[in-house]
């Protein structure tokens, strides 16, 4: 027959509610003997309390109607005694009206009894009031004073002897009430203690019963499992595991049949890590392969553009050369032979000017594309960290520009502050700025006789800047902004183009100058490249220095 189990949810949610349902039965068994608490209270503060108080106020006004009929005996001024008078009407009115409420809220036999004997007192002792009041009013003293000693008097001290018993009374009908209000607060203290204390031991049963039934579905202390799991993840898969008799059911039970299974599969998943190693091991070759053949791709690309550029001022110089070398042959030969006229001395030294010329700018135009492809190298090596003026630097390379833009009308405007100073390498910035004006020159105002540029500098925030160089050309296809910065990218290859102008722009701006540059353009409209860089730079160390120039070449 199979054992029936509850599930761990299921055991702590019948022992839990268990200490819910009967702490809730305990809030309720208080609040209900609170409740009682408090209607003995309201009962002794409602009923009888209030009542004591009217007995009170009915004394009050009888001394106060007493002292108002012994002052109307020793009063001269007519209205002196009247005033004493109207007192005394007052007060009989304000009495009736509280011996009302006795009446009517006294509802016991005794008080009944009580209230019976003031009223009879009452009757009597207003009908010599009022005989008083007459005589008083007649003014015959002598028998106003004999009348107040000899009947009025004693009926006063029997209605404050009935006053004082109904207070007695209720005196000892509050001493009462308030042994019945201790007695159910006691009731309730020791109904809610023995609660609560009841309550204090069901959750500690409870609590020792659930520990128990964890231990038993983990297998043992929660440590011992934690360190058996960590030695699992870690790979030991040999460590012996205690479990108890009879356990089939436990967490260590399930962790020790699967640090089993996972032994057993520990030789196939050697096997197909070596398998692995070894696919890893040809993809690694094949990878080097494929980035050797990749850099002799680009190295082939690149030898092939500069063979390329400098092919042409070369074989202009060659020819140009050879040709020199016929005519100053033949000008040899016509010495030799005493054959030397002035039309041929003038021919000769006309030819070598041309040629010289012809050499000297070909040469010219060698020497520039090797300067501009070492420049990747030497940009860094003369630079120095300083302070300067920004506008300095800028009205610099202009001056620079002029011979470029003689066969160009272009508007330049710069708007650059006079007041700001920065602290970096002047160089290279200088470098960025003249190779974005060439940049500009050479491809954005192409077939275009007349252009503008713009170079705007202003704070962004109180440690940078930004620099922003514009034009109105021709813009740059958006299919070639992605690649404007790599190295030798170049619309102009062979046409004296080097494709480094940018790349080494972008490698300044980054590796040295620690900021950053970005472009927009659009076709037939211009091309702005925003530069944002440090007021105060950072210091390249020396021993650094050659790391970055590295850097700048990639």
């Amino acid at each position: 027959m199979p054992v029936f189990r509850l599930k761990l949810w299921q055991r702590l949610a019948l022992s839990y509610g268990t200490v819910i349902a009967l702490l809730v039965v305990t809030s309720l068994v208080s609040l209900q003997m609170l409740s009682e608490f408090r209607a003995t209270t309201d009962d002794a503060l409602k009923d009888k309390y209030p009542k004591t108080i009217l007995v009170d106020e009915v004394k009050g006004e009888l001394e106060k109607i007493a002292r108002a009929m012994r002052n109307t005996l020793f009063l001269n001024e007519p209205e002196q005694v009247q005033a004493q008078l109207k007192d005394i009407q007052s007060a009989n009115g304000r009495m009736l009206v509280t011996l009302q409420k006795l009446r009517n809220e006294i509802t016991t036999e005794k008080g009944r009894t009580l209230i019976h004997q003031i009223d009879v007192v009452h009757s009597a002792y207003i009908v010599n009031q009022e005989d008083f009041i007459n005589l008083v009013g007649e003014k015959r003293m002598s028998e106003a004073r004999n009348l107040l000693l000899v009947d009025l008097h004693p009926y006063q001290i029997q209605y404050f002897d009935a006053l004082h018993a109904l207070n007695l009374y209720q005196s000892e009908l509050m001493a009462n009430a308030s042994r019945e209000v201790s007695h159910t607060y006691f009731l309730a203290q020791k109904v809610i203690l023995i609660l609560t204390f009841f309550a204090l031991l069901l959750s500690l049963l409870i609590t020792l019963w659930i520990t128990r039934s964890l231990l038993r579905q983990l297998g043992g202390e929660p440590n011992y499992a934690a360190q058996i799991a960590n030695k699992i993840a870690n790979g030991d898969l040999h460590d012996p595991i205690i479990i108890g008799q009879g356990d089939c059911s436990s967490l260590l039970y399930v962790m020790s049949h699967m640090r089993d299974a996972l032994a057993e599969r520990t030789d196939a998943l050697e096997a197909a890590n070596n398998e692995l190693g070894a696919m890893v091991t040809t993809l690694k070759q094949t990878q080097a392969d494929l980035v050797s053949s990749e850099k002799m791709a680009a190295l082939g690309a690149l030898v092939a553009g500069i063979a390329h550029e400098l092919n042409t001022p070369i074989g202009n110089s060659v020819i140009t050369a050879s040709t020199l070398s016929e005519l100053s042959d033949n000008f040899a030969h016509d010495i030799a032979n005493n054959q030397l006229r002035r039309s041929v001395l003038d021919h000769y030294v006309e030819e070598m000017q041309h040629g010289s010329e012809i050499l000297l700018r070909n040469l010219n135009r060698s020497s520039e594309l090797v300067n501009s492809f070492k420049q990747l190298a030497t940009e860094e090596e003369n630079s120095e960290f300083c302070e300067f003026y920004l506008s300095d630097v800028v009205n610099e390379r202009l001056i620079a520009l002029r011979p470029v833009m003689h066969n160009l009308t272009c508007e330049i405007i710069q708007d650059i502050p006079k007041e700001l100073r920065l602290q970096s390498y002047p160089g290279p910035l200088g470098l960025v700025i003249g190779n974005l004006f060439n940049n500009a020159l050479i491809h954005g105002f192409e077939h275009r006789p007349r252009g503008k540029l713009e170079i705007v500098a202003q704070t962004i925030s109180a440690t940078h800047f930004l620099l922003s160089i514009s034009d109105n050309g021709v813009g740059i296809p958006a299919e070639n902004l992605p690649r404007i910065f790599d190295p030798f990218f170049t619309t102009k290859l062979g046409m004296g183009g080097s494709g480094l102008g940018l790349h080494v722009v972008y490698n300044i701006v980054h590796n040295m100058l620690h900021g950053k540059i970005e472009v927009t353009s659009q076709r037939d409209t211009g091309t702005r490249f925003d530069i944002t860089l440090p007021i105060r730079g950072m210091k390249i160390p020396n021993r650094k220095l050659a790391a970055v120039t590295e850097a700048a070449k990639i």
